[in-house]
């Protein structure tokens, strides 16, 4: 028995003040199809391609029509509960809060 291949989507992470930003390229899937779930500190985004007409007969293929699926560490730095996600033009933007803890503090200094 095979196992189903997916096609790893290419991420760019970028970090703010208080959120993560990872944006992935998707392209050939929509909204509806996209599916990110959390267990134990893993974050896992996965996204179903759209069919192409099926009397479509290949003759030169340069890309792969799997589905997508990447996994991400997201350890205690991440609230879970605010992790939001907008898809736009074949990218997968999840937003991803940083919990207190991950948050740099400046710690005062008093006198003695």
């Amino acid at each position: 028995m095979s196992e189903k291949r997916f096609n790893v989507p290419a991420v760019d992470i970028y970090e703010g003040k208080d959120h993560y930003y990872l944006v992935l390229d998707m392209p050939g899937t929509s909204r509806e199809n996209i599916e990110i779930t959390t267990e134990g500190d893993t974050l896992t985004v996965t996204g179903k391609v759209m069919e192409t007409e099926k009397e479509w007969k290949p003759v030169v293929t340069e890309f792969n029509l799997n589905d997508y699926k990447r996994e991400f560490s997201i350890g205690s730095k991440i609230v879970r509960e605010n992790i939001s996600a907008r898809y736009d033009n074949g990218i997968l933007t999840v937003t991803l809060e940083k919990s207190e803890m991950a948050k740099p503090r400046k710690i005062e200094v008093r006198a003695a």
